[in-house]
């Protein structure tokens, strides 16, 4: 009877530690970064869609939103769900703040001059943070996420956030990640060297 109860135990305890485990790994990524769309190039920005079928002003046959804009390339680790936010400065709800910035997502390219191909969404965003839009996302795939204005007079710095399901890479990577490579390198060389000064002393 004393070992049935010591198998069972340890048998509840073990699935204890993977209920643990799958917890813990379920824990969504979140990457965010900051921009500044002001002096950027300009583009005539694509309507609001899921995805959008038409480019601003084309329904009324106006030149539309030429806004600036700014391109930020990422890939995901992990196949899955992804939300996306944007915040500007002095924003306290969704309506206020500096000025109106709006989202739009594309997959495996973006072109500027062919504003719909290969767009998945396109969305005015919450000034605040507050989420934007989710997609279902593919790893290893290239994707775009296009921060513009609402307006023609809408344009400034932001702070936009990814998170989901897997690791957020930045495409390329960052001139800090690389830098902290390169300063890596140079230190294991630095020791390297030393360990065969000291060989040849000794």
């Amino acid at each position: 009877m004393l070992k049935a109860t010591f198998v069972t135990k340890f048998i509840a305890l073990g699935l204890g530690l993977v209920t643990l485990c799958t917890a813990t790994s379920a824990k969504a990524a979140v990457l965010t970064y900051q921009g500044d769309t002001t002096n950027q190039p300009t583009w005539r920005r694509t309507a609001p869609g899921d995805p959008p079928v038409l480019v601003s002003g084309e329904r009324d046959g106006t030149m539309g939103m030429i806004v600036p804009y700014s391109v930020f390339q990422f890939v995901v680790e992990e196949s899955g769900l992804y939300t996306f936010s944007s915040s500007v400065p002095g924003a306290t709800s969704a309506n206020d703040g500096a000025w109106d910035n709006f989202l739009v997502l594309y997959q495996d390219s973006f072109n500027p001059t062919k504003q719909l191909t290969n767009v998945l969404i396109a969305n005015t965003t919450p000034n605040n943070g507050s989420p934007a839009f989710s997609r279902q996302l593919t790893a290893q795939r290239n994707y775009f996420l296009v921060t513009t204005g609402r307006r023609v007079n809408d344009f400034g710095t932001f702070t936009n956030t990814i998170s989901g399901s897997g690791k957020i890479v930045a495409v390329p990577e960052s001139d800090s990640i690389l830098g902290t490579l390169a300063a890596v390198s140079a230190g294991l060389l630095v020791y390297q060297r030393k360990r065969a000064s000291a060989n040849i002393v000794n």
